[in-house]
């Protein structure tokens, strides 16, 4: 996705097929078994599958433009004699979801270099300051590392 693209429900904007928005979606979904780092851009785009429209289109094509570019790219693993360490960094942001109001959360876990576990969801309250919503991201991200 385009930095800053906020996508919201377009209730005066121009329908686009529901049932080729829906397949297209589907076949990204079962992209992101291979391609993880679009699991954002995706799951944005499927919230919208009831009631498509360009504004939404323009987001799927996007993506399938991006993926165009990148097909012959892909992932290596090494393994390397290395310190172990584990990091983790969370973070949010405040009420970005036009529709409900919203924190958004993120998280993700590093094992030495390797991105090995991520989280991104929305906040189950309505957050009144960013510093609340920093609060129940890092409060997450304790619950996901503790258990």
């Amino acid at each position: 996705m385009e930095p800053k693209t906020q996508l919201h429900k377009d209730l005066e904007g121009t329908l686009v097929d529901a049932t080729e928005y829906r397949r297209i979606i589907g076949c990204l979904r079962y992209l992101l078994h291979t391609r993880p780092y679009l699991s954002y851009s995706v799951r944005m785009a499927s919230r919208y599958m009831e009631r498509p429209t360009i504004m939404h289109h323009k987001v799927v094509k996007q993506i399938l433009r991006y993926l165009k570019g990148i097909i012959h790219f892909g992932f290596v693993y090494m393994k390397e004699p290395q310190e172990i360490g584990i990091f983790g960094y969370s973070d949010s942001d405040l009420a970005d979801d036009l529709d409900g109001r919203k924190s958004k959360s993120g998280m993700t876990f590093y094992f030495n270099e390797s991105l090995v576990s991520w989280n991104s969801q929305k906040q189950k309250t309505v957050a009144l300051s960013s510093c609340e919503a920093e609060f129940m991201a890092a409060k997450l991200q304790s619950v996901m590392l503790c258990g």
